[in-house]
């Protein structure tokens, strides 16, 4: 009976343990997804604060390269769709504007971003900010960053304006991709570059003039830590130079004149009297 009553005994401490232990551990897994007071995310279109900017350098700072780790890209680049693709260029420019908005997602990002990189977690825990946090400042000040790059010709709503009007008409194409020629192949990826501009141009033109003043303040510092795509211009790689510059028109300096070739047959002469003006210019 003793013995019984022994085995009953550790066997309600035993039980009385696990209870506490369990509670512990759910207590324990709920606090640490709101550790944080502040959980907030930073918005693209949202000020960034000086103490928000120091707040972010100092995580940076105590990494060990002091600058932000690989960071998966959200430029996308311009289609480059197969020649055997046999979906409509509708189908095909619809599906681009859908992977194109997906790189831009906060969790997207996440899942790519620093999951195996100790050192980062432990920088965010010290300072108390999260990972989703930190990325959301990235790309406010990256996209500030990128709209600081840009040159004073390059007008985002006028880009966003004619790009829309090019894209609309490629959404109104039902011809399959495959059936083009080689010609039209290159017309219509030409045409779908406007694609990726359109999309930069929308997440640029977001970004609040405080927040570009602010990357121009700390552009020393700045330009050493923040990922690689943030410090070009965010168009450049999308440029095309007829586009920018039309057909340029050259010639041959040596003997140039030599080549040029008149004959009365092929003038068209004036009749017109001269203007007695010019007379009185001269």
């Amino acid at each position: 009976m003793v013995n019984m009553n022994r085995i009953l005994s550790h066997f309600r401490d035993s039980m009385i343990f696990y209870s506490l232990s369990l509670i512990s551990f759910c207590f324990n897994v709920s606090c640490s997804d709101n550790s944080l007071d502040y959980t907030e995310l930073k918005q693209i279109n949202e000020k960034v604060t000086e103490s928000e900017l120091k707040k972010y350098l100092k995580v940076i700072r105590l990494l060990p390269q002091k600058k932000v780790p690989p960071f998966p890209s959200v430029y996308a680049p311009a289609p480059n769709w197969s020649h055997i693709r046999s979906l409509p260029i509708e189908d095909l420019v619809n599906s681009e504007q859908i992977n194109l908005s997906q790189l831009w997602e906060i969790e997207r990002i996440s899942d790519h971003f620093g999951n195996r990189n100790r050192t980062l977690k432990k920088a965010l825990h010290r300072r108390e900010m999260s990972k989703d946090q930190f990325i959301s400042i990235t790309l406010a000040i990256g996209l500030a960053a990128s709209r600081h790059q840009l040159r004073e010709d390059q007008n985002l709503e006028a880009i966003m304006q004619k790009g829309n009007k090019v894209i609309h008409q490629l959404q109104l194409d039902k011809r399959p991709f495959s059936s083009l020629s080689l010609e039209e192949r290159h017309r219509t990826l030409n045409e779908a570059m406007w694609i990726a501009r359109v999309n930069r141009a929308e997440h640029l033109i977001q970004i609040p003039p405080e927040n570009v003043n602010l990357v121009r303040t700390h552009w020393d510092e700045l330009k050493e830590v923040l990922p690689p795509e943030f410090l070009k211009n965010p168009l450049e790689d999308l440029l095309d130079p007829l586009e920018e510059h039309g057909i340029p028109f050259t010639i041959d300096e040596i003997d140039s004149n030599d080549r040029l070739q008149w004959t009365s047959t092929e003038a068209i002469i004036g009749t017109d009297p001269p203007d007695p003006r010019l007379d009185k210019i001269k």
